[in-house]
């Protein structure tokens, strides 16, 4: 009977997963294609493909928009598909198929098929609007972002069966990782220090076995950060780094990274948003205790260290731990928004793995409305905050397609200059040929009332400037505008 009950349960557990997740895909599918290109996507296809696969590893410029994993995977696809948009975003919608089967392979290590906290766990995983917005962009973040997660997953099974094999796959998971984003260096960072200690943990009995994987991770740390010098030592020759006033990790990072979590909904004040941080530092807090006080308390055995519990926990915090640190001594200001993002699936991974130590959710009641409770609360949230209209972090490219169609309508050509801002998505469709009626006139810093562009794409604030020779054509919305040029008396 009871094998039949887990069995089910198993089951169950498998089908809502999948049904979340295909559901969860298709939502970002429909971004990918219906969304137009963003402002930070357009230099991957029209710029940094055009280089060679090797002139792209080592930086052509100095510019942090070359994310080299996804710069590769896309140079690849357009050679082969074309520069379409909804190619240059394949690899990044894929890496969501990978961050399903790491949340998957994740949850069935920590929690197990059958438990009643396997959906739950997995939506906490996807309930960020703002990360998945990520996986249906042309950017290196969501990429990352999904190979660290199943870096950590594979860590947390090699050191609960001992095995060197997955400790590996995740030590060159968590290269890849940031290889897709630089900001991931200091999560590689961590994922070599316990690297290290599973072997010292593992051989600490046998020197010669101890000393031949160590030298391994050396020379293969050594060797990865000679192939990564060049673009770094590019952008920090012309102070790349330094793009956020220098605060605190907690203001600078975790608060940011909370309100970009729920989207900035104005249903939650700023106190939710410290009372939601805080509780997070909680939990962290309350797993280093647990750690400590059971490795204490069995007189210093390993047996706890072989516990998901350590491995996410650990992992999470000398990542934040080495971020800090290079802060400190770089005078770089901490890691925010989009380049901070890994942070949420690494604290998901230590959340989970703190269920197990309240002995209040090992009864089947508290444990099965629990589970209910917060699988409504989380999906509620999700479908509360997400948005089929724009991305939050570029928001202001949400209406390119609109002013394309408008001055379509005529189909007569026309000339159109943009503020700077709106420029490069629309550059995009110049360069891809998707613009046949429409002269794009050159990238401009300032805005130009002597341009002899007949439209002009702007801001709301930008019609003082050009308000004595434009005029309004198209209210695009509150904070957007077409203007038109006006009609000269003769």
């Amino acid at each position: 009977m009871k094998r039949f009950y887990n069995l089910n349960w198993k089951h169950t557990n498998t089908i809502i997963f999948l049904v979340l997740f295909v559901l969860v895909f298709f939502m970002i599918m429909y971004k990918v294609i219906h969304l137009p290109i963003t402002h930070d996507e357009t230099s991957t296809t029209v710029h940094y493909s055009n280089f060679s696969y090797w002139q792209i590893m080592m930086y052509p410029d100095e510019w942090p928009n070359n994310h080299i994993l996804n710069t590769l995977m896309s140079k690849f696809l357009i050679s082969i598909l074309g520069a379409e948009q909804w190619v240059v975003r394949l690899p990044n919608l894929l890496s969501f198929l990978l961050y399903a089967f790491a949340i998957f392979r994740t949850n069935k290590t920590i929690l197990g098929f059958t438990s009643r906290f396997f959906i739950p766990a997995s939506i906490l995983f996807i309930c960020n609007p703002y990360l998945l917005d990520f996986f249906g962009l042309c950017r290196g973040y969501a990429m990352s972002c999904a190979l660290a997660t199943l870096s950590v997953s594979y860590m947390i099974t090699g050191y609960k069966k001992m095995d060197i094999s997955h400790v590996w796959i995740s030590f060159f998971l968590s290269i890849l990782a940031s290889y897709a984003n630089f900001t991931l260096l200091v999560f590689w960072v961590a994922v070599s220090s316990i690297t290290f200690l599973f072997f010292f943990i593992r051989y600490r009995d046998s020197n010669r076995n101890f000393w031949k994987p160590s030298i391994i991770l050396f020379i293969s740390c050594i060797s990865y950060a000679a192939l990564i010098a060049t673009p770094i030592i590019k952008m920090q020759s012309t102070n790349q780094f330094q793009y956020w006033e220098q605060t605190g990790f907690y203001e600078g990072t975790i608060v940011p990274l909370v309100i970009h979590a729920l989207y900035g909904s104005s249903k939650f004040t700023t106190k939710v948003y410290h009372f939601i941080s805080i509780t997070a530092i909680l939990v962290i807090l309350w797993n280093t205790t647990y750690v400590i006080y059971v490795f204490f308390k069995t007189k210093f055995n390993n047996e706890i260290l072989r516990k998901p519990i350590f491995v996410a926990t650990s992992i999470l915090l000398i990542t934040a731990f080495v971020n800090i640190i290079q802060c400190l001594i770089l005078k770089t200001p901490n890691l925010n928004g989009r380049t901070a993002l890994f942070f949420f699936p690494l604290f998901i991974l230590a959340l989970i793995t703190t269920i197990g130590t309240f002995k209040i959710l090992k009864n089947n009641l508290v444990k099965s409305a629990t589970s209910l409770f917060v699988t409504i609360l989380l999906i509620l949230q999700l479908a509360d905050t997400f948005s089929f209209t724009y991305v939050r972090e570029w928001w202001f490219d949400a209406n390119t397609f609109q002013v394309v169609d408008y001055l379509n309508k005529p189909n007569k050509k026309v000339t159109l200059k943009t503020n700077w801002l709106f420029y490069p998505s629309f550059y995009f469709y110049k360069y891809t040929g998707k613009l046949p009626n429409i002269d794009l006139k050159e990238y401009d810093k300032n805005i130009d009332i002597n341009t002899d562009a007949e439209y002009y794409y702007i801001n709301k604030e930008d019609f003082k400037t050009l308000e004595s020779k434009f005029e309004l054509a198209f209210q695009v919305n509150e904070e957007r505008m077409l203007v038109k040029r006006k009609k000269t008396s003769q």
